[in-house]
């Protein structure tokens, strides 16, 4: 269990690695607005490997009206940081920029992935640090990508 919960933790965060300058996070102000809130994931796919349903519901993420986010496993902090929104992109892009894990601030690392974006779902699809953005919502194996489904549970 333990096992599982530490693979789910290291998929979402392993978007991570590469260093660049501070900038503020980049919002679209009607994508931005709908993300505001805490998320729980229900699926969750790394690499071509899922997880399981109830080892995926242990993820929350909760999204700050600045553009940060906390992502959370069983209420203990995994990363903290902030999003770059691109809507203009087709699919929608995000860059996630991580200041922070669960041993405390890190260099930042960049990840590029899509999401889409709805009242109470979304689901991003990103890259490991210095990968490629995704072009579709998939994460078979061999690609290093990660897939994620997420349910609103508190705006």
């Amino acid at each position: 269990m333990l096992r599982s919960l530490v693979f789910v933790g290291v998929a979402i965060v392993s978007l991570i690695d590469r260093p660049l300058a501070a900038e503020p996070a980049t919002v679209a102000p009607a994508d931005a607005a709908t993300l505001v809130g805490t998320w729980r994931a229900v699926s969750i796919e790394a690499d071509g490997n899922a997880s399981s349903t109830d080892d995926a519901a242990k993820i929350t993420v909760v999204n700050a009206t600045d553009g940060g986010w906390t992502v959370l496993a069983d209420g203990k902090l995994v990363a903290r940081g902030t999003n770059e929104l691109k809507p203009w992109s087709v699919p929608k892009a995000i860059d996630f920029v991580v200041l922070e894990d669960a041993e405390g601030p890190v260099t930042e690392r960049r990840h590029q992935g899509i999401y889409e974006l709805e009242k109470t779902t979304r689901r991003l699809c990103f890259a490991p640090p210095g990968g490629e953005r995704p072009a579709s919502f998939s994460a078979p194996r061999g690609s290093g990508l990660v897939l994620v489904t997420f349910e609103r549970i508190a705006d």
